[in-house]
């Protein structure tokens, strides 16, 4: 349950107040973190930078191991498919498969990482037919990219870079915001999104403490 003002869906850090409620993003690399530690609430990454043929057995026992024995854990991800990294794509379709399975399995919602790959995003989609969301984090497509995933069920996550447009073309009840790995004030961060999309801060907020408990807190 969000009880702060302010909801950060995705980020590889603490919040920097006690006013942020958030979800850090933690791979199996991150687990002996202090961050992983203190933190309220979590998602199990299987990132498709950091997959090898070598670690990927073990990245998902870790995960397995999080998912049943870790209350703070309430989403999947980040995880994905990125065509400008360097991992074979065949072993990124494979990783993200497992994601895919595991969000099913656990009926948690899936944060998705994805880069030039929308194509064998929506097709993976269209074979699974996912009961759980799907979340595409750190959106920063253009208008129609975005009129186009959320005909598909998708939602969508911004944080400090994103298209104005796109931006306010998504329904608030599919819109969630994040810091990711930018050091974010949200008060302002807020207040910015709520000017963009010609709304009040305070009904952003209530907004978002909606989807927040919905998509993470009230399943």
């Amino acid at each position: 349950m969000v009880e702060t003002p302010f909801f950060d869906a995705h980020t590889h850090h603490l919040p920097h107040d006690a006013q942020t409620t958030a979800i850090l993003s933690c791979s199996m690399a991150e687990s002996t973190s202090a961050a992983f530690q203190q933190a309220r609430f979590l998602s199990v990454s299987l990132h498709p930078w950091y997959l090898s043929a070598e670690n990927l057995p073990s990245q998902i026992n870790w995960m397995k191991h999080c998912l049943s024995s870790d209350p703070r854990v309430v989403a999947i991800g980040e995880a994905g498919l990125d065509k400008l990294c360097d991992t074979p794509f065949p072993l990124q379709e494979k990783a993200f498969q497992t994601a895919i399975d595991l969000s099913e399995q656990c009926h948690l919602p899936l944060l998705i990482h994805a880069v030039k790959a929308t194509t064998e995003l929506l097709a993976l989609q269209k074979k699974h037919h996912p009961a759980q969301p799907w979340i595409i984090h750190g959106f920063r497509g253009k208008k129609e990219l975005t009129e186009d995933l959320l005909r598909h069920g998708f939602y969508l996550s911004f944080g400090k870079k994103y298209q104005e447009k796109a931006l306010s073309a998504v329904p608030v009840e599919r819109l969630l915001l994040e810091s990711d790995e930018e050091n974010i004030d949200f008060q302002a961060f807020y207040s910015e999104v709520a000017s963009v999309r010609g709304t009040t801060l305070e009904s952003l907020i209530k907004a978002l403490h909606e989807n927040a408990n919905h998509l993470f807190f009230n399943r």
